[in-house]
């Protein structure tokens, strides 16, 4: 019996297996063990869009955080035009800026802009946004208890019993885990994953002293397999940079503090900085599914290699799973082999792709820098690639044959392998 985050010394009360899966405790302390068909651990786009799902199909789902909401989030906030497929709500209800294209530059010089008519993407306010998905969900029927952190699990033959800091007990047919890459539902998958992870600081200010253009700034050569951003919103701009794979030994803090020094704007106030882990995808063994849990999200280290986008990979995850988990109820077998070839086949292979990329490019990147300066069909294309109107597989293949025109037919066995 495989357990986590459990303390022998608590008096937990051990649960036998009743008709149709449900759960009764029988033993001195007489612990009542709540029942729910599916239990989600952690609310962010990832967990509460299965939420909203399955409350949505008719299942009894509790929705848990640790935080209580709504709680602010450090991130850049920019949802790409692809994230609409998976938004169970109409984009008018959010408030967002758009975006119309990028200004990159190398450590702070070089400046080139790519500029387009149509918006490339929108920026949202985490709090807000991850809150309306919560609501979502409640709306449709889902109980969520924030403010109550989970403390282990242990599976039963017919479910998983769910433990929280609070003393309850709850027992689930499934577990959808999206309490991030270090939370304790991955680790209950991966008890001895070791690779490694990147880490992003952020800040939330009010900025000054210049008219800034609606376009993301983004600055390379920095910060080891990463880049640092600006990221204008209505008010308040989110100010960051990421280390995306930790490779080198460097100081982020100090790498961010330059950063903002070469941008032409004044600081006037800030929300405080945020740092937060970052979940590499790399091509090695990792369980996002077993038995009666499903991993989405961060948790499932489904975020873009190369750039760090998450909240798409979140939303879409977290909607497969939920109907994976209807299709197991309704169909058998179990969820899992439902959820992995969906999920190998619509998320897996792209992020590969994109990996790809980022091997490549972040070693060479004052090369990929000049050649995405240079080509402005290049430079539109990554832009879609941004916007997530063209693939990574598309875009490695055209910058493959933009190199190799240029004279770079060494590069050719690195862009048609595997690709």
């Amino acid at each position: 019996m495989l357990t986590v985050g459990f303390q022998e010394k608590l008096n937990v009360c051990r649960s036998i297996p009743l008709t149709g899966g449900k759960y009764f405790s029988k033993n001195a302390c007489m612990k009542s063990v709540k029942n729910w068909d599916v239990v989600v651990v952690g609310a962010g786009p990832g967990g509460a869009t299965a939420s909203y799902h399955l409350a949505r199909f008719g299942y009894d789902v509790l929705l848990l955080d640790r935080k209580t909401f709504p709680r602010h989030k450090p991130c850049g906030g920019a949802l790409s035009w692809k994230v609409s497929r998976f938004l169970p709500f109409d984009e008018k209800a959010l408030e967002y800026d758009e975006i119309y294209g990028a200004e990159f530059t190398y450590q702070g010089k070089e400046p080139f802009r790519i500029e387009v008519e149509s918006p490339l993407s929108r920026l949202v306010e985490r709090r807000d946004f991850d809150q309306k998905l919560v609501d979502m969900a409640v709306g449709e029927g889902a109980a969520f208890h924030d403010g109550e952190t989970v403390t282990g699990f242990e599976e039963r033959d017919v479910g998983i019993e769910v433990t929280t800091q609070a003393g309850e007990i709850y027992a689930a047919k499934y577990v959808i885990g999206a309490d991030g890459p270090r939370g304790i539902s991955a680790r209950f998958l991966n008890p001895s994953h070791v690779e490694p992870m990147g880490v992003a600081l952020e800040e939330e200010m009010v900025l000054g002293g210049v008219d800034i253009p609606k376009l993301v700034r983004l600055d390379f050569g920095r910060f080891p397999y990463g880049y640092g951003w600006v990221f204008p919103k209505r008010g308040l701009s989110s100010v960051g940079c990421g280390a995306i794979y930790r490779r080198e030994k460097v100081s982020l803090r100090k790498a961010y503090q330059e950063f903002k020094a070469d941008f032409p704007f004044i600081p006037r106030s800030s929300r405080g900085m945020k740092g937060h882990l970052l979940p590499y995808f790399g091509d090695f063994p990792y369980t996002r599914a077993r038995g009666h849990m499903l991993l989405v999200g961060d948790a499932a280290r489904l975020m873009d290699p190369f750039l760090g986008e998450g909240i798409y990979y979140a939303l879409a995850s977290g909607t497969f799973a939920a109907e994976a988990v209807r299709a197991a109820f309704e169909r058998g077998g179990g969820a899992e082999e439902h959820y992995l070839p969906r999920l190998q086949k619509e998320i897996v292979e792209e992020l590969r792709n994109a990996a790809r990329m980022a091997d490549f490019v972040y070693p060479r990147l004052y090369l990929g820098f000049k050649v995405l300066k240079r080509s402005s069909r290049l430079g539109l294309l990554y832009i879609r690639v941004m916007s997530g109107e063209v693939s990574y597989r598309d875009f490695n293949n055209n910058l493959f044959r933009t190199m190799k025109d240029a004279g770079k037919k060494k590069l050719m066995g690195f862009f048609t392998k595997g690709g």
